[in-house]
């Protein structure tokens, strides 16, 4: 396996991947490699696709015209206990 050594991040880029990897329980080594096969996988797409903004979009699920907000779902949640 190969190793791979970043310098000159930028002391915020590391606070936001120190976090994430706090989030996902992880290593900031194994956040890292994640994000990096995300963002990689994205391109990749993005060529097939031709527009890395089509590969975005389409990974995301839009809310229709009408849905409730997340607001209102987390309190119809909240409520249901």
């Amino acid at each position: 396996m190969a190793t791979l050594h970043v310098r000159g991040v930028p002391d915020e880029l590391y606070d936001e991947l120190n976090e994430r990897a706090r989030e996902h329980r992880t290593s900031v080594t194994k956040e890292a490699i994640r994000l990096l096969r995300r963002a990689l996988d994205l391109e990749r797409r993005a060529r097939g696709h031709g527009d890395l903004i089509d590969a975005i979009i389409a990974e995301r699920t839009p809310m229709k015209p009408g849905s409730p907000s997340a607001a209102e779902l987390i309190r119809e949640d909240r409520d249901s206990r």
